[in-house]
Order: structure tokens, then C-alpha cells, then sequence
């Protein structure tokens, strides 16, 4: 078997694997889930890091952008500019 992870002692990794497809169903998606979570936030994070004395809005609108599109961002801005004035 050739190794998924450079850094990681062919045992463990092994190990890993075995563990990973012996859970549930369930276990695999709240894995999925936190690690996508974890990627998300760190992604806003990195942005924001970039982006000084902006907003948690602009830094939440311009992530849309980056990964949704551009005009999908605008649309969002569009949305919350008209329910923000109703």
C-alpha cells in the first residue's frame, strides 16, 4: 500500500485507516463535518488576517465571493442591503 500522508509512520497511518473505516456511518460524517468546519474557520480567519479593520461581514461576504463566486457575493450583498432597509 503506498502511504496518503508523507509525515505519517506507514503504521500509524495504517492504524488510521483501519479505525476510520471500522466507524459508523454516522462517526465518518461528524468527522467530515468538524473537518470542514475547522477548514471553514481557518479560511475566515486567514482572510481576516489579511484584510485588517475590515468587518466580520465584509471578511463572511468577501469568503463568499472567493469560494461561491463573485456574482453569488453580490447577490448576498443585494439580499442583506434590502433587509437591512425593510
Amino acid at each position: 500500500m503506498s502511504s496518503l500522508w508523507a509525515d505519517t509512520d506507514p503504521e500509524t497511518e495504517a492504524e488510521m485507516l483501519r479505525l476510520l473505516r471500522s466507524a459508523s456511518v454516522a462517526r465518518r460524517f461528524a468527522l467530515a463535518d468538524a473537518l470542514t468546519n475547522s477548514v471553514v474557520t481557518l479560511s475566515r480567519r486567514a482572510l481576516a488576517e489579511c484584510r485588517p479593520g475590515q468587518s466580520e461581514r465584509e471578511i463572511q461576504l468577501e469568503w463568499v465571493g472567493l469560494h461561491y463566486g463573485r456574482e453569488l457575493e453580490q447577490e448576498l450583498r443585494d439580499f442583506l442591503s434590502r433587509s437591512n432597509a425593510g
